[in-house]
């Protein structure tokens, strides 16, 4: 069983615009080490986070469960990077166990759509663990298709590529809980 991260079921703060990995501190790469091995199972190492393909842009998010930016009070990342002409490439998505299921990650999907499709971008692309069908029903509710099988692409297991247009998700009732 995961423990769960105190602070995370109801959040008081919200998703911000994000560090890059190049601008994450030792103590900043280790929350996000720590969220990515809660949230994937995969294990990461702080050269291997600093490397990954991710610009300094507006296109980068942190979810906080405060109004604090600090690392204790991370509980998601969703990194971006743009990928060919009009395509964005989502190179990590991950939100601690607290945090799922609240509607956190449709907000921030709609704040991505934000800022990205009035620059021209309309095509949202990523791969994605084939066992993890919690996500791939979550891409798939916002026009998302599987277009390849990824063998070997991560470790333990099978990944797919998936793709489709960027667009803005309204569902009824996922709304982020906000305590009062």
């Amino acid at each position: 069983m995961a423990v769960k991260r105190l602070g995370s079921d109801s959040l008081k703060g919200g998703w911000r615009q994000g560090l890059a990995p190049k601008q994450l501190s030792v103590e900043w790469t280790e929350a996000v080490r720590k969220l990515f091995f809660e949230g994937t199972g995969e294990e990461y190492f702080a050269g291997s986070i600093h490397s990954l393909p991710v610009p300094e842009w507006d296109a980068n998010f942190m979810l906080f469960d405060s109004e604090e930016s600090t690392p204790a009070s991370m509980r998601g990342v969703l990194w971006t990077t743009p990928f060919k002409e009009q395509t964005i490439r989502i190179v990590s998505f991950v939100l601690d166990e607290g945090a799922r299921g609240k509607g956190w990650g449709s907000v921030v999907w709609n704040l991505m759509a934000d800022i990205l499709l009035p620059k021209g971008i309309t095509t949202v692309q990523l791969e994605v663990r084939a066992s993890n069908q919690r996500a791939i029903m979550f891409y798939r509710e916002r026009g998302l298709e599987i277009q390849q099988e990824l063998h070997g692409y991560y470790r333990q297991g099978m990944g797919y590529m998936m793709r489709g247009k960027l667009q803005h998700y309204h569902p009824n009732n996922d709304t982020p809980e906000h305590e009062e």
